[in-house]
């Protein structure tokens, strides 16, 4: 490949973000002269000039009906939407040796902020602060909010629209109770019992992660606060519109045989956050294994080569690796905290490993059910990537990404797009279902961002004493 054309390619998919395994939208080339796009207001400039594109297969929508999931069960016919984006994003694969910047819309979406010319497929106001317009092309939501408290409400009510379902599951899982929500398939219990590990919240431990937000962090805590609350506000809106008959119940509730939804609570958002955290951005946890392994490797090195080989396996930070810090500035990654608590090996040949349940029973105790349930969330083959390409390299001297975030694909995908203007709101990008009062990954108007899983160390291993059943010496217990 050539450099020019090496260089087109690139520029070409500094347009494209966000196609879900993640991929998220995100590039940004700055423009000189912003564009106001349909749909945008004065503050709310795009300067992006129709040079971002992403995707998000297999589609926006998430949402079914009854019916809905019989035609498709019964004649293979999907609801608009729900995978319109799939076929689109999978041609790359045959033909981006060919791609060029002339050719990206016939596998990308516009991100722009604003719905194209004549490109909305319909426009709605749940309340009278806030307008969503929906795109022909895609179904994304383009959030118009006249308020702040209004742009939250609006993207509460696009995300239940597009995945309240899954939302409902997700936040069952963040609390360990998915089993009671949808079923005791094997993999359910297993991604419920490995959560509540990570974060083994009560409820009141939840609320007062929400309510320690000014106190800890100040106005931006207490504008969390109040964003947190008009997105809660925006979904249970969409709850009473299906109360009303204006919404139809998605058709995974008569399949289960609930005909109702409770209403969504602040502890909704902070336990679906917790699970994100936990699934793609959790580190660390494993001491006693990496522990076993030191005293193996020194058992059959010795005690200095052993640790030396026991290093290498670690990981820490890699001095020969290549970085992107600016400044020739320095940040610690994988090292042992100074401040540690205490570093304590365990006996070798001493360490055995306990379930987490020992007396399963009722749907949770069938041990047959080989089903995968959610549990394959936390499974992930993939990694994160990006390319980035600063404007001294770029062609038309503008910086460039592409930024590809993996998740895994799903359906409905645990991603959903929106695009959010109001007061002191400006992107356009993909949100987890459940926290998608914000763009998570995505685009602002003249900057991009993304996410990886780094894998620092953020769960420790502690002993803590802990009563023999029917005994009387405590014993000593790792625990997270």
């Amino acid at each position: 490949m050539d450099r020019r054309r090496a260089t087109r390619l690139t520029s070409a998919f500094t347009v494209a973000l966000l196609t879900v395994t993640m991929n998220a939208p995100a590039p940004v080339a700055a423009a000189p002269l912003p564009a106001a796009a349909p749909g945008a207001t004065p503050e709310n400039l795009d300067y992006c000039l129709a040079q971002c594109l992403n995707i998000l297969p297999p589609g926006q929508n998430g949402n079914a009906s009854f019916a809905e999931l019989l035609a498709h069960k019964t004649l293979g016919v999907r609801p608009a939407h729900a995978a319109d984006q799939k076929a689109k994003y999978e041609s790359l694969v045959w033909n981006y040796q060919s791609l060029t910047e002339d050719g990206l819309q016939r596998f990308f979406n516009p991100s722009s902020f604003g719905a194209p010319a004549g490109g909305v497929e319909s426009t709605y106001s749940p309340r009278a602060d806030v307008t969503i317009y929906r795109e022909r092309i895609s179904g994304v939501p383009h959030v118009r909010g006249t308020t702040r408290e209004g742009t939250m409400f609006g993207a509460g009510y696009a995300s239940a629209q597009d995945r309240l379902f899954l939302m409902d599951a997700l936040r069952h899982v963040g609390r360990g109770e998915l089993t009671p929500f949808a079923g005791g398939a094997q993999g359910n219990r297993a991604f419920e019992q490995d959560q509540w590990i990570t974060a083994p919240y009560t409820e009141a431990d939840l609320q007062r992660q929400f309510d320690q937000g000014d106190d800890l962090y100040g106005d931006a805590g207490r504008r969390l606060q109040e964003d947190v609350l008009g997105y809660v506000a925006g979904i249970n809106q969409y709850l009473a519109d299906i109360r009303g008959g204006k919404r139809v119940l998605p058709g995974e509730y008569v399949a289960l045989g609930r005909n109702a939804v409770d209403e969504w609570k602040v502890t909704d958002v902070i336990a679906t956050a917790s699970l994100v955290g936990g699934v793609f951005g959790k580190g660390g946890g494993g001491e006693v294994r990496s522990a076993v392994a030191l005293l193996e490797a020194q058992h059959r090195y010795g005690p200095e080569l052993g640790r030396q080989v026991w290093e290498v396996f670690r990981a820490a930070d890699d001095p020969e690796a290549q970085t992107t810090v600016h400044n020739g500035d320095e940040f610690p990654y994988g090292e042992s905290p100074v401040t540690a608590p205490g570093r304590v090996l365990p006996q070798r040949g001493t360490v055995v490993a306990e379930p987490y349940v020992t007396d399963p029973a009722g749907s949770a105790g069938g041990a047959t059910s080989t089903a995968k349930g959610l549990g394959s969330l936390a499974r992930k083959a993939a990694m994160s990537n990006a390319l980035v390409v600063s404007g001294r390299e770029s062609e038309s001297g503008n910086p460039l990404a592409v930024f590809g975030p993996q998740a895994g694909y799903f359906a409905p995908q645990l991603l959903l797009e929106l695009d959010l203007q109001g007061p002191g709101i400006s992107s356009h990008g993909a949100a987890f279902a459940g926290v998608s009062m914000f763009v998570l990954l995505g685009r602002g108007q003249d900057y991009a961002w993304s996410a990886t899983s780094a894998g620092q160390d953020i769960a420790d291993t502690f002993a803590v004493e802990l009563c023999v059943p029917g005994g009387s010496a405590p014993t000593l217990q790792s625990m997270h």
